[in-house]
């Protein structure tokens, strides 16, 4: 389980929002409920995708109990916390850096704009590098769904993001060949 603390920490982020204290409890919630039923674990090769499923789980447990109550959040950021990351904020520095950041953060916009179901087979497909039966497993979907899903979510972020890429023209990918 240890060595697979920094992935499952990667997806609660991208599952909670990227909301720090909210993907810190779903996966502190998620290895409780790990280490309460670790009994259950048939096979220790299948244990990756256990955890990923309890993880998975247990977030679609939180959203529909906070669905329920209609809670409303504040800001991710407290007032120490936003002080801390002022300090260590710095410009950056070249035309290239700022562009590949923008970029970035616009790809991170647009997956976290995903419809959490989408959302949730890219991140374990395309970041994670589960197979498709494996995420089949671990959100306990049919096949035709995951791939469904799948499908969508890669479509979705190429239309949202064909403004920001420019692609080479033919010229220019020959040249590169």
């Amino acid at each position: 389980m240890v060595r697979e603390l920094d992935a499952l920490y990667g997806t609660a982020l991208r599952l909670c929002g990227g909301r720090q204290a909210d993907a810190e409890d779903l996966l502190q919630e998620a290895v409780l409920r790990a280490c309460q039923h670790f009994g259950e674990l048939r096979q220790l090769a299948a244990g990756r995708a256990w955890l990923f499923r309890i993880l998975t789980r247990t977030h679609l447990n939180r959203v529909r109990t906070m669905e329920r109550r209609r809670e409303t959040f504040e800001g991710d950021l407290d007032e120490g916390t936003f002080e801390q990351a002022l300090a260590a904020w710095h410009a950056l520095e070249t035309r290239d850096v700022v562009i590949d950041a923008l970029l970035q953060d616009r790809v991170t916009v647009a997956v976290d704009e995903l419809p959490l179901p989408m959302r949730e087979v890219l991140w374990l497909v395309d970041v994670e590098g589960f197979r498709l039966r494996e995420v089949e497993e671990i959100l306990d979907l049919p096949a035709g769904t995951v791939a469904s899903r799948l499908y969508r979510a890669r479509r979705a972020l190429r239309d949202t993001l064909a403004p920001w890429i420019v692609m080479p023209s033919r010229k220019e990918r020959k040249e590169q060949s």
